[in-house]
């Protein structure tokens, strides 16, 4: 209540010993239901104009602070409300924008038999690499081939996530180093899509065809390889990967853990020696192995500790990139040794047949072994 105010009452209330007609003075006045009040419950011997115009003041007053704290406080709730909104949304869409994206769908677009030399797909151009290729991203995206840093036009700040794909033909392969310092190394006829550099947190890959994993340790950013049927994630560790369309996917872990979970959500837990079979999938089967026959291709080097020959000759297609067939009664005869890998397949085949006696067919795209 300002000082008019006041001094308004307090003529008010003077006039009420007077006894005069104060009824369009009630009206016209803003707290004239107040004074009504006081003016009709009051006898009035017993009014006292001071005390009744400072109680009123009080009043008006009380009911002014207890507006603004209302006020105030709907006020916050609201922007607080708002704030938890604008967070949430801008969170859960950099989550679909970073986690969402279909890498079986991207890798589907190239097939890696449809290419002849290894080959790096970024979102600008299209790269032939030579044969033992070592890619190297930077913390930053940046990507250099056998230590030659590879310029794109038009190459600016990337706020989005970007992705690469490697695709390795037939007879070669290929190593990478990813952003956050993952080694992999890719064997013939395989393929892996990659971020340009890792954000959110997770790091997520997709494989398929045959390749050893180096992971880099980070605790709070998992890794999580995806290929057909299965997802496999880990922390660090290395581990073999070979899933080739077609055939039965194994799973060697070399060293750390890793967790694995089928397309059925059944889940397997892998320790150092453990071979995981995959079928359809499904998980088959899981046993203890020495790894280094499951990741000697890495070095350029198959070891066979009494392998069946039919199992050898498929290995060889794959890597070699012809069909090699044998008669049912060569096919089931064990093998022992180790076969070099850089040598053509006419070599390696011949390696072979001084151990285990069978003739050779060969033709242009085949070969043959009878007994």
């Amino acid at each position: 209540m300002n000082l008019k105010e006041y001094f308004r009452l307090a003529g008010l209330f003077g006039k009420l010993n007077s006894q005069e007609k104060l009824e369009d003075d009630f009206t016209t006045t803003p707290e004239g239901e107040t004074l009504r009040f006081f003016w009709e419950s009051c006898e009035q011997e017993k009014i006292n104009a001071s005390s009744i115009i400072e109680k009123t003041r009080i009043k008006i007053r009380e009911g002014e602070k207890k507006r603004r704290r209302n006020y105030l406080l709907i006020t916050s709730v609201s922007i607080a409300a708002s704030v938890l909104i604008c967070i949430s949304t801008i969170y859960f869409l950099n989550q679909t924008t970073i986690v969402d994206v279909d890498l079986q769908a991207i890798a589907e677009g190239m097939d890696s038999q449809a290419v002849d030399e290894v080959t790096l797909i970024t979102a600008k151009e299209q790269l032939n690499l030579d044969e033992d290729a070592f890619i190297k991203y930077s913390k930053e995206g940046k990507v250099a081939v056998n230590s030659q840093v590879i310029k794109e036009e038009g190459e600016k700040a990337r706020d989005e996530q970007e992705y690469n794909q490697l695709l390795v033909p037939s007879g070669k392969r290929a190593r990478i180093e990813l952003s956050d310092g993952t080694r992999l190394v890719v064997n013939s006829q395989s393929k892996v899509v990659y971020p340009r550099r890792f954000k959110g947190d997770i790091r997520k890959i997709y494989a398929q065809g045959e390749v050893f994993l180096e992971v880099a340790h980070d605790k709070k950013h998992p890794f999580i390889v995806e290929s057909d049927g299965f997802n496999l994630r880990v922390l660090g560790t290395k581990f073999s990967i070979s899933n080739y369309k077609g055939g039965t996917t194994n799973i060697v872990l070399v060293e750390g853990s890793v967790e694995v979970t089928d397309k059925n959500e059944k889940k397997a837990q892998l320790t150092p020696n453990d071979l995981l079979n995959i079928a359809d999938g499904a998980i088959t089967s899981q046993k203890r192995v020495d790894v280094a026959e499951y990741i000697s291709w890495v070095d350029g080097i198959m070891l066979l500790n009494g392998n069946e020959l039919s199992q050898i000759i498929q290995k060889l297609s794959i890597y070699y990139g012809i069909s090699i067939q044998c008669d049912p009664s060569v096919g089931s005869e064990k093998v022992y040794g180790k076969l070099d890998l850089k040598d053509d397949i006419d070599e390696v085949i011949e390696c072979i047949r001084q151990t285990l006696p069978f003739t050779i067919e060969r033709s242009d795209t085949s070969i043959y072994l009878n007994k």
